[in-house]
């Protein structure tokens, strides 16, 4: 009787784990084409263009960034400070103007202009690029929801409106950011960003794969020995 008991509850657990490493397989191969952002180089100059493929494996909004280039502790007020003026909307600084039309050839068709300068690296100064919608008649400003992204791979084209003088020429990186972030996840991708935690489930897959290895050869050796006494 206890053998039969002991038998079927380590199938069941066996199974049990076999189907969480395929939960797991599946989600890991999801998180991996929807974590990376993706980078393209572009330069502000009027009328430049740029291409960038990105595959979503659902629909996911647009999230863009700029990324300046300029060693940490150097000033770039150009770029723009995000402080904001009080008692009216808009900011101090608003810095350089950059403005890019986005295209995907299947109906999106949307410009985004810089913010601010809002962080920066020991590298890169970053300005996020939101959808433009004029509040004030000069100062763009977010106007979320964002565009969307189409299930698939998209085929971007990005082309430079607008740059402030002191931009003209430069050479920045577009990127394209990923939906799911430890900051930041688009609706409905919950089920993706848990995977951001991968290592830890990961070991938990692993000790209870090596707990259930240690009760089946445990078993297995109980079941021999009882054996061999009945021979005996």
């Amino acid at each position: 009787m206890w053998r039969t008991f002991c038998k079927m509850s380590l199938v069941v657990i066996w199974v049990l784990w076999l189907a969480a490493m395929a939960w797991f397989a599946v989600g890991m191969l999801r998180y991996v084409l929807s974590a990376d952002a993706t980078l393209t180089p572009i330069i502000l100059t009027p009328g430049q263009s740029a291409h960038a493929e990105v595959y979503r494996i659902r629909e996911a909004p647009l999230w863009m960034e700029a990324r300046f280039g300029g060693p940490m502790g150097r000033k770039r007020p150009e770029l723009g400070d995000h402080t904001a003026r009080v008692g009216t909307p808009g900011f101090i600084n608003p810095g350089e103007p950059v403005r890019i039309r986005v295209r995907d050839g299947k109906g999106l068709d949307v410009m985004v202009a810089a913010a601010p300068s809002s962080g920066a690296s020991a590298t890169h100064f970053y300005r996020k690029l939101w959808p433009e919608s004029h509040t004030d008649g000069a100062l763009p400003e977010p106007a979320p929801p964002f565009p969307k992204l189409a299930k698939g791979t998209s085929h971007l084209t990005f082309t430079v409106e607008e740059a402030g003088p002191a931009l003209q020429g430069e050479q920045i990186e577009l990127e394209i950011s990923a939906p799911i972030g430890l900051k930041r996840t688009a609706p409905g991708w919950d089920d993706v960003s848990t995977f951001i935690f991968w290592p830890f489930i990961a070991t938990i897959l692993s000790v209870w794969a090596l707990v259930l290895a240690g009760l089946t050869w445990w078993y297995r050796r109980r079941v021999r020995r009882v054996a061999l006494k009945a021979l005996a």
